[in-house]
């Protein structure tokens, strides 16, 4: 007879989650840990909605549960650690030095990744705006400038009304709309510029917008961070670093499952790499220097898709065709009927992936008068046919 299986009696370790539901990016730490509890739990799991700058809450005063996983940027969590000797691994990322056992993004190589983004496209001027006082904005901040500076460039950093990551709380980006706008305006052109993050980088389109900067002919602008819907609903739709979310929070599960066991951990600090850049058109060109091409190519992007012809862009920038066409064959080597195709091309590919339009509906969004003329042009360009890109490619629900 064989011997009995040896059946634990211990319960599952209780763990309370300190992470923000109200992000792309706390949502994805979650979806890590979930994925690392799947494989090694099982948890029982205290969570709840929270947003990012959320106090701790009034639960956790008289909770006595075996670990924690935060996000909280205060150091009464470490003082709550130290009191009740419950394992905490630290994920917040404004502050740096809780002395508690963390798992963070590598900060600078998000920043280095952004700059050499911008490098590869030719841009030899470079602007950062950020969120001051917050270690993550500051060290990517550090990795965007050694990037640049490495290259033998300048590089110009927003400097607005708040001195710390606290002030932003205060809603003080409103009051800095008019600073952000100036800066985007004097700014040297064309300029590379790296947002700390999506919702900063917003807020510098929009300062684009009321000067009439071109994006992102004269200013192509990278967020640090894929926070996806407001990166895919900008206008124009926002390149961004995509930080390995989901295997922080992956890690930080498997940390703090070691130090519940009571073993040491191979290292109390770990630094997770970014995994790449996804480019939208905020940063889908090369550096332009000639004002007036900049400002032909905008009107084109803008326009394309109204169904515009080559004398609607000539009329826009009051020159001759024959000027238009040589200065951009000189600094993008196209003609101007190829810019128009290629941003009406580009706009049923996105359609094409993203919804579930008839090519009829496509064709007239995308400024072609004939669905089948749309269909041969296309696949000129592409090498597909729209019905067999779309089944190949489509994202649509």
């Amino acid at each position: 007879m064989s011997e009995p299986t040896q059946i634990s009696n211990r319960p599952p370790p209780e763990v309370a989650l300190l992470i923000e539901t109200s992000t792309t990016y706390g949502r994805n730490l979650l979806r890590g840990v979930s994925i690392y509890v799947r494989e090694n739990g099982p948890w029982s799991v205290r969570f709840e909605q929270r947003s990012i700058h959320e106090s701790p809450p009034s639960w956790l005063k008289r909770w006595r549960g075996d670990g924690i996983l935060s996000r909280l940027a205060d150091p009464a969590i470490a003082e709550f650690a130290s009191s009740t000797g419950i394992p905490v691994v630290d994920l917040n990322e404004q502050i740096a030095d809780l002395g508690l056992p963390l798992v963070f993004n590598d900060e600078r190589s998000i920043g280095r990744m952004a700059a050499q983004h911008l490098l590869d496209r030719g841009f030899t001027q470079f602007g950062y705006i950020g969120q001051k006082g917050g270690y993550w904005s500051d060290e990517r901040l550090a990795g965007f400038q050694e990037a640049v500076h490495d290259a033998g460039f300048p590089c110009d950093e927003f400097r607005g009304k708040a001195k710390t990551a606290r002030d932003y709380r205060r809603r003080v980006w409103e009051t800095e709309e008019p600073l952000v706008a100036r800066w985007a305006e004097e700014l040297p052109k064309p300029v590379g510029v790296m947002a700390c993050n999506a919702f900063r980088g917003l807020q510098l389109l929009e300062a684009c917008r009321e000067t009439g900067v071109a994006v992102p002919e004269q200013l192509a602008l990278i967020a640090g961070d894929n926070e996806d819907v407001a990166c895919d609903m900008a206008i124009p739709p926002l390149s961004a670093v995509v930080n390995a979310d989901r295997q922080i929070g992956y890690e930080a599960a498997s940390l703090l499952d070691t130090l519940m066991r009571g073993d040491p951990p191979s290292q109390q600090e770990l630094y997770v790499r970014p995994q790449g850049i996804i480019t939208r058109t905020s940063t889908d060109v090369m550096a332009i220097s000639d004002p007036l091409v900049a400002a032909a190519v905008r009107f084109i992007r803008e326009h394309a898709c109204e169904g515009i012809k080559i004398d609607d862009v000539l009329r826009q920038v009051r020159v001759s065709r024959s000027v238009l066409q040589n200065r951009l064959r000189d600094a993008l080597d196209r003609t101007i009927h190829e810019m128009i195709v290629s941003v009406r091309i580009q706009r049923v590919e996105e359609l094409l992936v993203e919804t579930n339009l008839s090519q009829e509906d496509i064709a007239e969004r995308a400024g072609f008068k004939h669905v089948q003329y749309m269909g041969e042009v296309f696949k000129a360009k592409t090498g597909w046919s729209p019905g067999a890109y779309r089944r190949k490619h489509s994202r649509a629900i």
